[in-house]
């Protein structure tokens, strides 16, 4: 699996405090597949910029350039 660059973002503004490069997993959830990454010991949610990154029918290669966690 090739790791993907993730910002970490802290609190309800989203301040970037440091990027990291992790190897996302994904979980089947009916239609959705919700991506998750572990940051110190704890799995997060993954994000995208580009909009909803949990529905494989409208994703792209392009919401892997904006990836985020928010903590």
């Amino acid at each position: 699996m090739k790791k993907q660059t993730i910002e970490v973002r802290y609190g309800k503004l989203g301040t970037v405090t440091e990027v990291i490069k992790r190897v996302l997993r994904a979980e089947a959830c009916g239609n959705f597949n919700p991506i998750f990454c572990t940051y110190k010991g704890k799995e997060h949610l993954v994000h995208s910029q580009e909009g909803d990154i949990s529905d494989p029918f409208r994703r792209d290669e392009t919401y892997l350039k904006t990836l985020y966690i928010r903590i």
